[in-house]
């Protein structure tokens, strides 16, 4: 009995050690083929943090101190950079929203006698706004009545429709669009998109996501794929990415 337990303790000691050393074999094939130049804890937890330091002007205009003239050739870096928060776009629609004082405050607070608008001032903010909305394809039908009342058989003719991305599916190009951005854009897997449409109050399945995909990608984009097949076996030389990808898995 004693051999017994001495061979089951000398067995759990190997087997923790195993585990340390699978562990620490982890590790070092995560250090050797994980990218450096970017530092995973501060981009997942502390980014909003630390890149809000380092943009602080975009909240109040930061100008720089001019230093007293000494005479001295100017150095580079002296005059120190200045920071304030950049415009926004000119390309964009702009959305005119105003504020106008009541008919009450109109009176000067001095005298009382009613004012004169001398001016505005005009501050522009970023606004974003994602909607989802149901297309109603509605295709207007015609009959003859001549026919009706004299022939025998009354044609119906339907207006006809553009051709769809996807026939038969509910998505629109820009419901596409939208799907495969995130999916290979963003490297958004199909779960979180679809609790994103959840959340948005529109049910979209894991599975219609796919069918998404997949007919994109069998109906359009494989002309693209072929185009680029064709230039990339077209040249002399071609260049290759073949880094190991290892998957680790956590106990």
């Amino acid at each position: 009995m004693a051999r017994i337990a001495a061979l089951q303790a000398e067995n759990r000691q190997l087997t923790e050690r195993v585990v340390k050393l699978e562990e620490e074999l982890a590790l070092a094939r995560l250090h050797r083929f994980a990218p450096r130049s970017e530092k995973h804890v501060d981009r997942l937890f502390n980014e909003a943090e630390q890149f809000g330091d380092e943009d602080a002007a975009d909240n109040e205009d930061g100008d720089v101190v001019a230093l007293p003239d000494t005479g001295l050739p100017a150095t580079p870096g002296a005059t120190g950079k200045k920071r304030g928060r950049k415009a926004l776009p000119d390309n964009l629609p702009r959305e005119r929203v105003e504020y106008d004082l009541a008919d009450d405050e109109k009176a000067c607070p001095c005298c009382r006698h009613p004012m004169h608008r001398m001016g505005e001032t005009v501050t522009e903010q970023l606004h974003i706004e994602v909607k989802a909305k149901v297309l109603q394809n509605v295709r207007f039908k015609y009959a003859c009545r001549h026919c009706d009342r004299t022939g025998i058989n009354t044609p119906v003719v339907t207006a006809p429709m553009p051709t769809q991305p996807l026939p038969g599916s509910i998505a629109t190009a820009s419901t596409l669009a939208f799907a495969l951005v995130h999916k290979y854009v963003d490297g958004t897997p199909l779960y979180r998109l679809a609790q994103t449409f959840e959340r948005a109050g529109v049910p979209v399945s894991r599975g219609a996501l796919g069918h998404w995909v997949i007919g994109s990608s069998e109906k359009h984009l494989s002309r693209i794929y072929d185009a680029l097949k064709l230039r990339l076996r077209s040249q002399p030389l071609i260049h290759g990415d073949e880094t190991t990808v290892h998957r680790v898995r956590y106990r």
